[in-house]
């Protein structure tokens, strides 16, 4: 028997809520806080909070897949409430942060906190809620990363400016609560059984065991650990970036000198082109083959990024945040959406988990790599522009994935059927 959920659409736009304001104040905000922990008077040098960045992403992975666990014992509401109530209490010390090891701390409870309610339980409830409209629903779960960086980087970073980070953490920690808490009751439990026709539905999909150990997991994983590298060595350092290198008179029009004034602005307008990437990817994914669109995503990613590493203008920079921001929020959500096409239900939880944890890892590495090479450079040329490398190597080893069989994990057609293949799938929830 497969189990039905009490939620569906409403669970979807709560899911997308949480994930927004969850972003804006950690995955996003970490962005925001790197300058305000290393500007003048403030005790860690950029090397050090990059390197808690970067841990914070450890963290996250590793709770990834305890989170996955988790979800299979316990009410997903339960696993998201707590993930949010880690995630304020990481931001209420954060601005308390007065030596390293309450930096790190701070840090390891935004990321522990952020995996709770971020890319697994959001994956794994749409995965029981719906079955022939999945990639519509999770790509539109997956449009709160997005908004969460357009709507809540300017307040993060007004409210960091303005008060510093000591006295802004603690607001940002209750509007977090206020707002994802409530979203909580509408992740509806399990309260229904429907059965799948011709197939006992816990057996649909290939094990845990044989998907982490094929040849396509360890080539998707290898590129999408890679791409994310490119990905988070840009965004962790997107807004020192412009605010060291931009000067507002080299804006040429006033809308794109906006971008250049404001740092805040510049990360908020790749936030707001991931937005409408991702809006246009809720349609363009369910008629695209995904290997292929995620081999363009990550060639268009480092070519954005190379842009940016040699931007010195406004407008050259908002053309780069454009490009880039348009990848970025589609990327992050690709992951989910291949492991379930390629694997099936069965163990897609505790898949993602593993896959997910391999990934963050290559995503801890990207603000490390650009915060040394930065530290050695004192410049974001070299930085930015060997941060893009990876990228595309990404893309090459996701255009090889492509070629792999499904049964056979050998190059071959693509047409074969899975190792055990899911049945025609139930009507999903009514809106």
């Amino acid at each position: 028997m497969i189990p039905r959920t009490g939620s569906g659409w409403p669970g979807v736009a709560a899911l997308a809520t949480i994930l927004a304001a969850g972003v804006g104040v950690t995955f996003y905000g970490l962005s925001v806080y790197l300058p305000a922990l290393t500007g003048a008077g403030a005790d860690f040098s950029l090397t050090t909070v990059s390197v808690a960045t970067a841990f914070f992403l450890v963290v996250n992975g590793l709770g990834g897949a305890a989170v996955a666990t988790l979800l299979t014992h316990l009410d997903a509401r339960l696993v998201v409430l707590g993930g949010l109530l880690t995630t304020a209490l990481g931001l209420v010390l954060v601005g308390r942060a007065d030596s390293v090891w309450v930096l790190f701390t701070s840090y390891a409870l935004m990321g522990a906190g952020f995996a709770a309610t971020s890319v697994i339980p959001a994956s794994h409830l749409v995965a029981l809620w719906f079955t022939r409209r999945r990639t519509v629903a999770m790509s539109l779960v997956f449009v709160g990363l997005p908004v969460g960086g357009a709507v809540f980087t300017p307040p993060v970073a007004w409210l960091v400016e303005s008060r510093g980070i000591e006295g802004a953490s603690p607001l940002l920690a209750a509007g977090l609560l206020a707002i994802g808490a409530p979203m909580t009751l509408l992740l509806g439990p399990r309260t229904s059984e429907q059965p799948l026709p011709g197939s006992d539905p816990e057996d649909v999909g290939t094990p845990f065991g044989g998907a982490v150990r094929s040849r396509w997991f360890v080539l998707v994983t290898a590129a999408l650990s890679l791409g994310m590298l490119s990905q988070l060595g840009l965004l962790a350092h997107l807004y020192h970036a412009v605010e060291t290198r931009i000067d507002a008179p080299t804006a040429a029009w006033a809308l794109l000198q906006l971008a250049a004034v404001s740092a805040a602005w510049a990360l908020s307008l790749t936030a707001a082109s991931s937005l409408v990437g991702r809006l246009v990817a809720s349609w363009a994914l369910t008629r695209l083959r995904l290997s292929t669109a995620t081999v363009w995503l990550l060639v268009t990613q480092g070519t954005a990024i190379a842009v940016l590493a040699v931007a010195d203008r406004g407008v050259v920079v908002a053309l780069g945040a454009i490009l880039f921001g348009a990848t970025m929020g589609n990327l992050q959500a690709v992951q989910p959406l291949l492991l379930l096409e390629r694997y099936g239900p069965l163990d897609f939880a505790r898949i993602l988990g593993r896959g997910n944890l391999v990934v963050t890892l290559g995503m801890a590495a990207g603000p490390v790599l650009a915060g040394l090479l930065h530290g050695w450079t004192d410049d974001y040329l070299i930085p930015l522009a060997v941060t893009a490398v990876p990228a595309l190597v990404g893309a090459a080893c996701m255009a090889r994935a492509g070629r792999l069989s499904p049964s056979t994990g050998i190059a071959g057609p693509t047409s074969t059927p899975p190792l055990r293949p899911c049945p025609d799938p139930t009507p999903d929830p009514a809106p």
